[in-house]
């Protein structure tokens, strides 16, 4: 049997976790043909390495899959106080960009990667770096449709970097009319979701494992992270209306780990901690209201969950409003138009979910995840083995001096862990993720790496 090509998959940072649902698919739709690690500058990435060394995630078994969290300019550690701190705030990339393409290379060359798969919205200029330094290495660009129509379409030119750029699709492309939609430079393919690989749970055992009700109808209502503004009123408002006027229902709302919401749970109101992936629970509802999110949209529907959403309009890139707007007109789901108490009311009627539920069953089949990954397989396949090359050039030393100062051997160390302490990102040092079992020698490469954001006094 031909050796598994080795492939990292990697994902910008985002709001929240479809980036990393998305690899994941795709991870688990190849059957273990490749060995994948999954690469990540989501904060989100150590709850699904918790979640599959805890057995929530079976289908995983056999896969090899191994993980390291990679820092994003957002979530570093920054200088104390002063104008240094002031600094690094305003400018983010300090030394970043050199650095995200040292760790890419030099996790390339440890694992013996064949293939490296990007899932965000615009590459970084660390990774197009880290793509020069790796000639034989394969790169596929992994770049959802529905971007706004004033994104700047020069972005969308960077896919002349890569070997493949994959698509995926739309329940509502046809509401398209963002700048991809007229490019000829993707391979296109079906929705993907991860309603498509996991085995999802029946309603009783769903129910049972998220400790809701077992009778009674339940909605869902899932707001997102957060992140891009507070949804606290509209969870008040949502909430509210279900109390008063339908008070048959009980609500179950989700709370990522990432998620900056603190609604406590109350009479009628089950709060969801950090449930992933709620994709294999969602029998569990008999209705749900939330963002109209790539993921959030393809796994709702494709699993019949009767929907009303409300779109985020504080995307720069997604654009949600229109992909809301497509799945409406297929009669797959209502779309919020600021009436939330009739909307409310039209979604928990019995005839309007029925509708929705009949819509969503001719909605198209979201395996896009299966077809992403014969791409992948195939793109690695044809790669050619990694050589090392010569060692990236350290970045120059800077003009201002602005690197977070680290003592060594004290508390204010860096943290270099195969094991990435729950809420890591609140911890008072940096946290430099290594990946399981690795080699000394990429153990003394990564302190050396870490120069490029500390400063390390003795």
């Amino acid at each position: 049997m031909p050796t598994r090509p080795v492939v990292i998959f990697m994902t910008s940072n985002g709001v929240g976790m479809g980036h990393l649902s998305r690899q994941l698919t795709t991870i688990i739709s190849d059957e273990h043909r490749i060995k994948p690690v999954l690469f990540s500058l989501s904060g989100a990435l150590p709850r699904i390495a918790r979640s599959h060394s805890a057995g929530e995630l079976p289908e995983l078994h056999g896969s090899g899959i191994r993980y390291e969290y990679c820092p994003s300019r957002e979530s570093l550690h920054l200088p104390a106080k002063g104008w240094r701190r002031k600094f690094r705030v305003f400018y983010r990339s300090y030394r970043w960009h050199p650095y995200l393409r040292d760790r890419l290379v030099a996790l390339v060359e440890e694992v013996g990667a064949r293939a490296v798969v990007f899932d965000g919205v615009v590459p970084y200029s660390g990774l197009l770096k880290a793509r020069k330094r790796l000639p034989g290495v394969h790169f596929i660009w992994v770049r959802r449709g529905m971007w706004q129509k004033a994104t700047p379409e020069h972005r969308l030119n960077l896919s002349k970097n890569f070997d493949l750029t994959i698509e995926p699709g739309d329940f509502a492309a046809a509401y398209d009319e963002g700048p991809t939609q007229q490019r000829n430079d993707a391979a296109k393919i079906a929705p993907i979701s991860l309603t498509d690989v996991l085995i999802a749970s029946t309603k009783n055992d769903a129910r049972a494992s998220l400790g809701l009700p077992t009778t009674g109808r339940i909605l869902l209502l899932a707001p997102g992270s957060g992140a891009l503004g507070s949804v606290k009123n509209t969870i008040d408002a949502i909430r509210e209306l279900v109390e008063t006027h339908h008070s048959s229902w009980c609500i179950a709302l989700t709370r990522q780990a990432i998620a900056r919401h603190d609604i406590k749970p109350g009479r009628n109101l089950y709060v969801l901690e950090d449930v992933y992936p709620l994709a294999r629970y969602l029998k569990a509802f008999d209705a749900a209201i939330g963002a109209a999110g790539y993921n959030s949209v393809h796994e709702l529907l494709s699993a019949r969950v009767p929907t009303l959403l409300v779109p985020s309009l504080n995307h720069a890139t997604d654009d949600q409003r229109a992909r809301a707007e497509g799945v409406a007109a297929l009669g797959a789901a209502l779309i919020s138009r600021g009436n939330l108490e009739t909307e409310t009311a039209d979604l928990l009627s019995d005839t309007v979910r029925f509708e929705l539920r009949t819509a969503c069953a001719r909605l198209p089949s979201a395996s896009g995840g299966r077809e992403a990954a014969e791409l992948i397989y195939e793109q690695a396949r044809n790669a050619c083995d990694y050589s090392k090359g010569r060692r990236p050039r350290a970045p120059k030393r800077p003009i201002i001096e602005t690197r977070a100062s680290i003592k060594r051997g004290d508390i204010s160390d860096v943290l270099f862990t195969e094991n990435v302490p729950e809420n890591f990102l609140n911890e008072p040092i940096p946290v430099e993720h290594i990946i399981s079992n690795s080699s000394t020698s990429y153990r003394k490469e990564r302190q050396r790496i870490a120069d490029w954001l500390y400063s390390f006094d003795s």
